[in-house]
Formats: structure tokens, C-alpha cells, sequence
């Protein structure tokens, strides 16, 4: 997993590729100041719905899960990280990240939405996507580099295809980011990228 620092190097790594690449606004996406006021009112504690409107059911089907996709029976629905220490990426990032947890049959998924006003958004969670792709830091420096520069809206599964980001549309400047995972010893699914894909197509205001 990687340290503090190498969460910061990849982030301050993945900055330079994009900075200064934000487009004009767009009312139909999400803005970083909407993700940053979701997750303060989810809270680190939980609450009972994803603040992002998701349909995992429609999006389930749409990717050939069938009637597979749903709510966790397990805990929160969301919880949220967001105001971290100034020292920290997620404080450096000026982000904020929304997790929302589903189920697809038995199998726990998590569906990160995370935006921030400096740099970009997949870099804030690259210790997490490290982690539940069980990738080398190698492996992670060349997903990483494929993802940030990545069009929006394309998915980009981990080697595994247990993991799979999408960059998303923003309204005004940052970056947002949709990251789905199916956790730590996960098994490859195939059709967890256009999942990904689906529900990238529902993240809109």
C-alpha cells in the first residue's frame, strides 16, 4: 500500500499532467463544490442513501448482471471523507470523496465519487485503487498515467479488471472522478467496466 508520501507523489505526479485542462462549465455535471457539499452532509458517519442519485438496479441490468445488482444489506449506504489535514493529500487536493456501497449478488461493490479543486481526482484514491487491484507500484505508476489522461467518461479498468475509474464531465473547474471496486482478493469481472460505464452515464445534476 502506499505510504503517505507515495500518495502524495502520485497525486502531485497526476497534477502535472492535467493542470490547467478543466473545460468551461457544463450544467448537466457534477462540480467539485457539489461533491465537497455532498459528502459533508453524508458525513464520516453514514447515511442511509448514496447522495448520487446511482441506479445500481438499471445499471446492473444494463451490464448484464440481471436482477444481481442492488443495495448492501450491510451498514451505511454512503459515508464520506472530506476537510482532511492541510499536510494531507486529501487537504492538498482541496477534495472531498462520497462512497457508496452496493452489492452485486453476494459481492460487496464500491462505488467512489471523489472531486477536488486542485489536481486530479483519481489521485487522491491511488492508495485505495493500489490496494484493492493488489498492483506493484510499477503496475500502479502505468495504470495511473493511462487513467488521468484518459478521455472523459472512458472507463479504465486495473489489470485485474477489478477496479475500474472513469473520468467524469465537470461543471467549472477541478476534477471528478467516478472509481468502482469490488474490494481487496476480488475476483476479475469482465463486466464490472461497462457497470462503470453505466453508472459514469448517471453521475449528472
Amino acid at each position: 500500500m502506499f505510504t503517505r508520501f507515495r500518495a502524495a507523489a502520485a497525486l502531485g505526479a497526476a497534477a502535472l499532467l492535467l493542470t490547467g485542462c478543466s473545460k468551461g462549465p457544463d450544467s448537466r455535471a457534477l462540480s467539485v463544490a457539489w461533491v465537497k457539499a455532498r459528502a459533508k452532509a453524508t458525513g464520516t458517519t453514514g447515511a442511509p442513501e448514496c447522495p448520487v442519485k446511482y441506479d445500481i438496479a438499471a445499471a446492473g441490468r444494463a451490464a448484464g448482471y440481471g436482477d444481481q445488482a442492488g443495495p448492501s444489506p450491510i451498514g451505511p449506504a454512503a459515508t464520506a471523507d472530506f476537510d482532511g489535514p492541510p499536510d494531507s493529500p486529501l487537504g492538498q487536493s482541496d477534495g472531498a470523496t462520497i462512497d457508496c456501497v452496493y452489492r452485486i449478488n453476494s459481492q460487496k461493490l464500491h462505488a467512489y465519487t471523489v472531486g477536488v479543486g486542485k489536481g486530479v481526482a483519481l489521485g487522491l484514491l491511488a492508495p485505495r485503487v493500489q490496494t484493492d487491484a493488489q498492483m506493484s507500484t510499477a503496475e500502479m505508476a502505468t495504470w495511473l498515467d493511462k487513467a488521468v489522461k484518459a478521455e472523459r467518461g472512458l472507463p479504465v479498468p486495473t489489470p485485474g479488471h477489478t477496479v475500474v475509474s472513469v473520468r467524469l464531465p465537470v461543471d467549472g473547474q477541478g476534477d471528478v472522478a467516478l472509481i468502482v471496486s469490488l474490494g481487496e482478493n476480488a475476483k476479475a469481472d469482465p463486466q464490472l467496466e461497462r457497470l462503470t460505464k453505466e453508472l459514469a452515464d448517471q453521475a449528472r445534476t
